[in-house]
Formats: C-alpha cells, sequence, structure tokens
C-alpha cells in the first residue's frame, strides 16, 4: 500500500511536468545557475530495511553522481526534457562492525526541476526517479542478493561560488523481490536514504 501511494505521487508530479506550457520549459537557465555537466560525490545516511517486525539498519556511506543538463537538448515541446537533467550514480555502505551488511546501489536517474530558475537564484528544488540494481552482502559469509530497484525522491540544490553546488536528497529505495528478512520470503523493501553532495559544475 505504501508503495502504492509513493507511485500515484510519483504519476502525478510527472504528469504536471508534461502539461507545463512550453515556454517555461524553454525558459530553462543554464550559465552561473545551472551549468551543462555536475559531478556530486556525497555521503549517504541509510536506513536499511531488513524485514517486518525487525528494526531498520543504519549505515553510513558514500557515492557519486554524474548528470547533465537536459535543456540544451529539449525542443519547444519537450517539457520534461527541458526542466530536467539525467545523472548516473553509484552509492556504497561499507561493513562498519556490528552491522554485518555491506550496501551497493547503482544506476540512472532522471531529475526534474519545479521551477526555471533557482528560487531566489539559489533555491532549486527537484523530484528524482532513479532505476538500477540495490545489492546487500552479509559480511564474512557468500551470502548477498542484488535486485531491481526504482527510487523516487525529492532534493534541494543550491549553487554558490566558483561554479559549486550543495545538494541535499531524501529518497526512498524500493527493492522489488527481495528475500531479506526473517524467513527469506519475497516482500517489497523500503529503504530510505538521505544524501549530502558538494559538487562541481562545468
Amino acid at each position: 500500500m505504501r508503495t502504492s501511494r509513493t507511485l500515484l505521487v510519483l504519476a502525478a508530479v510527472i504528469i504536471a511536468a508534461l502539461t507545463t506550457p512550453a515556454s517555461q520549459a524553454s525558459a530553462q537557465a543554464l550559465g552561473p545557475q545551472r551549468q551543462f555537466i555536475a559531478l556530486e560525490p556525497y555521503y549517504a545516511r541509510l536506513e536499511l530495511d531488513r524485514g517486518k517486525d525487525v528494526s531498520r539498519l543504519g549505515l553510513n556511506g558514500y557515492g557519486a553522481r554524474l548528470w547533465i543538463n537536459l535543456a540544451p537538448f529539449s525542443g519547444p515541446a519537450n517539457n520534461l526534457v527541458g526542466k530536467g537533467a539525467i545523472a548516473l550514480f553509484a552509492t556504497y555502505t561499507p561493513d562498519q562492525g556490528e552491522n554485518g551488511f555491506t550496501t551497493l546501489h547503482y544506476g540512472a536517474q532522471h531529475d526534474v526541476f519545479f521551477v526555471n530558475r533557482p528560487l531566489g537564484g539559489f533555491i532549486d528544488p527537484l523530484l528524482s526517479v532513479a532505476g538500477g540494481a540495490f545489492r546487500t552482502k552479509a559480511t564474512g559469509t557468500d551470502e548477498s542478493e542484488t535486485r531491481f530497484a526504482l527510487t523516487p525522491g525529492l532534493g534541494i540544490r543550491i549553487p554558490v561560488a566558483n561554479r559549486l553546488q550543495i545538494r541535499a536528497d531524501a529518497r526512498d529505495i524500493i527493492v522489488f523481490g527481495s528475500r531479506m528478512g526473517p524467513g527469506g520470503e519475497k516482500r517489497t523493501a523500503n529503504s530510505y536514504e538521505f544524501t549530502g553532495a558538494l559538487g562541481i559544475t562545468f
């Protein structure tokens, strides 16, 4: 039920973006506010879903994201492209002693900006939707699991001086067909991820 509500909200936002007037999409800002390419290393805090009736496991990790602003490639009728960026990402959480797990999450994502120019010139809210793989591995054993993950999220990007930018994201990593947890039955897992990035733009 929780996953269904998440997908309905996501669909509504995408439909709203598609129906935005084309003139707004063509006003996408480049230059000092949104550059063409950004490389963003980030810190990640993962709240790992370990199964029903089992407490979440908090893990610290790190990752990197490379995104390309799609505004230069958008035509006058392609609003969703013109208001967004596409990115490749990877996040890793190492074994931290007592938890006994490592995770690796990687894939591609599409960022859609809510406004054509950052609010006040520096606050840039966005919606992100990612698809990729999520792997969990029990340390000290050969037991591992890799499943498809759909990851919606919300974020804020703040451009700063010298081609730098700060970004914060909150994401729901929805893993389908996971057997992680008591009993090993297939289920849909929801792990929450919070990231903070300092990126450089080109």
